[in-house]
């Protein structure tokens, strides 16, 4: 067929497929629906197109093209063909890849396909192959295939510079990268230099097995270099006696050595580290990026330190550079130690765009109210309770101002959303959600809305919502920015679930909601890099003692992706820990993030403090970031199952302190905040 043919033949069943789908909206999965030209309905495509995988595995050849015939127009027939060009991928010819990376690159399997393909010739030794038909990928191990494939076939030059960027890794190479390098090292270029420079990468990641390998590459006289850093490693105070012997000629390395070690001390004794610190930039040429390295880990260790020490050694620091976690640490500080004047030049040495941050307006209009200025901070709190958040609702909160939702729901015709729904990606994600190929699904769905425009996504989040897809709604609103459609951003998937189990346990439910959107955005099969499982990533171990503890049958830890036992399992721990806390749902929900024992650590010391300040003194970016958003949806979700909201405020009880001398947080002024005239 010529070329001009088959794309007039191709845009005529697209034109076809467009005119049939248009009309069957959401019910176009249903088994009576018959796809366009065909005489099947998709149901029996759905039988065929399993027979026909069956047939691709067993070999069964004729087989497969008599079925294959019967599905010329249904959607997954990409992923038909896909399936019998991977049954024997390796006798492959470039052509037989290239032919249907032409006839479906609008498909994630297009790259797929060539990439399995080219790990096919790395194994049978096709370096030609492997070099011809390269294309840039994210794979180590593919990068480090197409650099053996240069040397084998003579593009030295090549394969040098990208063996090289390859080596400056603080991270263990694939086993593929063994050739290449040892190619890279015959032909000198391995200088001293660049193993040193990999050595002090692996340093800084902290990853002491490669560090051990790379030292015995070292001349002998420089080996002794590793056993003072494994030394540091143990005991940071070591860094002392070490630096003692140099002074002004330290070579580079004991000042890598030193930043590290420095580093490492502030996180375990930060007054100890600003001790040292005080000495060692006396004794050491540190560049500019080192100071800066080590002064930020000091500062922001340092805060947490609610004492007298602490406050002196960041009061007489004279620090190289202020990053913007650094500034915010001294507001903060100040803030704590009731320091109004000096958190309020703290502030104005924000840029403009921070100032006007919803953050920190809010922390500026805390400020003046304790210094008095009640008109200043009413005004600030009165621009900030116009929107909806976090900080929104905490200023409204400050005023006696209700909350403001401003939902805006997404409102599209049959005819918009069927521009979208008829996508061939669409089709395609709509048949293998049916098949319940779920990743498969993912990789469609992210595939397409990368390509999308705005107005395009909004109608992708619209129809994923109305097929149930709640967790490809959300990300697909995230990725066009579009914030105010609540119903489909805060979605009340499982409700009866959630409110049977949270009634039963005598919790929230939209505490239980706000943390399941949190936590998966109600992605049922989510796993996390930790191992957490399921709708409110569970930890295994967490959910064999609340599964024995309740009595609730786990016998594996597949287990955690049923919805029914994830929930059940979910809700029981999140009842667990807000007894542990005696009903602070601020310290819970931190617990469900962190775990009981940082939480204990973070606690004051000696005087309770405002929640509003203790979330924003948490260590840990991640928590502090999951307390606002948790705290925020279950206003959200309160507001969507038709409940009236508690303020923020009545939930933000102060932080009791872990050895209380006084029980009171620091006292703000508030009488003439709310309904003032």
């Amino acid at each position: 067929m010529k070329p001009k043919i088959r794309l007039a033949h191709r845009r005529l069943h697209q034109l076809i497929r467009t005119s049939i789908y248009s009309c069957l909206g959401l019910y176009l999965l249903l088994p009576t629906t018959t796809q366009a030209g065909s005489q099947y309905t998709l149901t029996q495509q759905r039988i065929l197109f399993e027979q026909a995988e069956r047939a691709i595995k067993l070999g069964r050849l004729t087989s497969y093209r008599r079925l294959k015939a019967k599905l010329s127009n249904y959607p997954l027939l990409p992923y038909l063909e896909y399936s019998q060009l991977k049954r024997h991928l390796p006798r492959r010819s470039a052509d037989e890849i290239h032919a249907f990376i032409r006839k479906y690159s609008d498909t994630p399997l297009a790259p797929r396909l060539l990439q399995n393909w080219l790990r096919t010739r790395a194994r049978k030794g096709d370096w030609q192959g492997l070099a011809d038909n390269y294309f840039i990928s994210d794979s180590r191990n593919l990068r480090c295939q197409y650099s053996h494939a240069l040397y084998e076939t003579g593009a030295t030059e090549r394969a040098n510079i990208i063996t090289q960027n390859l080596w400056l890794s603080g991270r263990s190479l694939p086993r593929s990268c063994d050739k290449p390098i040892a190619l890279w090292q015959k032909a000198s270029q391995l200088s001293h230099d660049l193993l040193w420079q990999r050595i002090h990468l692996t340093m800084q990641k902290n990853n002491l097995q490669l560090t051990r390998y790379l030292g015995k590459m070292l001349p002998q006289n420089e080996r002794f270099w590793i056993a003072i850093w494994e030394k540091v490693r143990r005991d940071p105070g070591y860094l002392l006696e070490v630096s003692q012997h140099f002074h002004d000629k330290a070579p580079d390395v004991l000042r890598w050595i030193t930043v590290y070690g420095l580093r490492r001390l502030a996180t375990r004794d930060p007054l100890l580290a600003a001790e040292y610190w005080q000495t060692l930039q006396q004794q050491l040429a540190f560049t500019r990026s080192e100071q800066e390295r080590i002064e930020r880990r000091l500062v922001l260790n340092l805060v947490q330190h609610d004492s007298d020490s602490a406050r002196e050694w960041l009061s007489k620091m004279k620090l190289s550079r202020f990053s913007d976690d650094m500034l915010s640490a001294y507001i903060l500080t100040s803030i704590r130690d009731q320091d109004w004047q000096s958190a309020l030049g703290w502030l104005n040495r924000l840029d403009q765009q921070q100032q006007h941050s919803e953050r920190w307006r809010y922390w500026r209009g805390r400020v003046l109210e304790s210094m008095g200025r009640l008109e200043e901070a009413r005004d600030i709190y009165l621009l900030n309770a116009e929107a909806r958040g976090y900080y929104s609702f905490l200023s409204a909160d400050r005023i006696g101002n209700r909350y403001r939702f401003s939902h805006r729901p997404l409102i599209f015709s049959s005819n918009e959303l069927d521009s979208v729904r008829n996508l061939p990606s669409m089709l395609r994600a709509q048949e293998l959600y049916a098949l319940k190929r779920i990743p498969d699904v993912r990789r469609e769905w992210n595939y397409t809305i990368k390509r999308m425009n705005k107005a395009q996504l909004l109608k992708a989040a619209k129809l994923a919502d109305q097929w149930g897809w709640h967790d490809r709604a959300i990300a697909t609103l995230t990725q066009a920015r579009y914030w105010d459609d609540l119903k489909l951003r805060f979605p009340l998937a499982y409700q009866q679930q959630i409110l049977t189990q949270a009634k039963k346990q005598g919790i929230n439910p939209a505490w239980a909601f706000a943390v399941i959107r949190q936590e998966s955005a109600f992605t049922s099969d989510a796993r996390s890099q930790a191992g957490a499982m399921g709708l409110m990533q569970l930890l295994p171990r967490t959910a064999r003692r609340m599964a024995r503890s309740m009595r609730i049958p786990m016998h594996n830890r597949r287990a955690l992706l049923n919805i029914s036992t994830n929930i059940k399992l979910g809700i029981g721990y999140l009842k667990k820990i807000n007894d542990r806390y005696h009903g602070h749902p601020v310290l819970a929900t931190a617990a469900y993030n962190a775990g009981g024992r940082q939480v204990k650590r973070w606690l004051p010391e000696e005087k309770a403090i405002p929640a509003d300040l203790w979330i924003e003194l948490v260590p840990f970016k991640e928590t502090r970031k999951y307390m606002k958003r948790v705290l925020t949806y279950t206003v959200i979700y309160e507001q969507r199952l038709g409940e009236p909201p508690v303020p923020l405020q009545d939930r933000m009880r102060p932080i009791p302190a872990s050895q209380p001398q006084r029980l009171s947080a620091h006292p703000i002024p508030r009488a003439c905040l709310k309904n003032c005239t």
